[in-house]
């Protein structure tokens, strides 16, 4: 939203936002955050206008860049108080979330703009998505920690570490120690060594779990390579 140039006043602050706009254009987030600044304290104009949530909006994406991430915030904040449908608000408080290691709230907050007023926005979608990615890889094993190898392990090192921690974990071996709650505990630690073995022994699984992808994504996406292989396949004989 630009400001209008109905009278000098104004004409000062549509000149603050210009330059404030170039200069964040130009990656100069320092300098834009000075202009939006003048622009804000320039602007007489009531606290509940549309033009005040934009200019504290987009001074919350300068912010953003140089990560002062809480300045952010609450320019998000002042923007979403004052006009409750202000996208680039929206979407940049979610975005800093996330980068502030709370994907669940944004996921929560994209999601019921989803059901709102944001219905059909690709946006609101990609970060909603973003949010719940970061959410679920923030959630599951850590498969290399499990098996006490390193991320660069050969497959011949993962296997001889899961070989080692199998035994230690084996059911058996618990099961004559006669204490149930150290057996449940066991039983649960060597299915997750199973699930590690899996994962980082296949090429695939590995590729995709070192991208973040948590081990019911990983299966989603082995299913549809080998679904979208199966009909190459099909097709490819149709053709003889």
């Amino acid at each position: 939203m630009r400001p209008y140039d109905a009278d000098p006043k104004v004409k000062i602050v549509n000149s603050a936002f210009e330059s404030a706009r170039k200069s964040y254009s130009q990656r100069n987030f320092e300098q834009a955050v000075i202009f939006f600044t003048e622009a804000i304290e320039k602007a007489h104009v009531s606290t509940k206008s549309p033009l005040w949530a934009s200019l504290h909006a987009q001074r919350a994406q300068a912010y953003r860049r140089l990560h002062k991430l809480e300045d952010c915030l609450k320019d998000c904040k002042v923007a979403i108080q004052t006009q409750d449908d202000n996208k680039t608000a929206w979407t940049t408080r979610a975005s800093v979330l996330i980068e502030m290691g709370k994907p669940e709230e944004a996921e929560k907050e994209m999601a019921r703009l989803l059901e709102g007023t944001f219905q059909n926005d690709t946006m609101v979608r990609h970060i909603k998505e973003k949010a719940e990615f970061e959410r679920r890889k923030r959630k599951r094993p850590n498969y290399y920690e499990i098996l006490g190898v390193s991320s660069i392990a050969s497959e011949m090192e993962i296997k001889s570490a899961y070989k080692k921690r199998a035994l230690e974990l084996h059911p058996d071996r618990i099961a004559k120690e006669n204490d149930q709650k150290k057996s449940k505990e066991y039983e649960e630690k060597f299915k997750a060594t199973g699930e590690a073995l899996e994962i980082l022994t296949d090429t695939m699984k590995r590729k995709l779990y070192d991208e973040g992808y948590d081990k019911e994504a990983i299966e989603e996406r082995v299913r549809a390579a080998n679904r979208a292989a199966h009909e190459h396949q099909h097709n490819g004989h149709r053709h003889y």
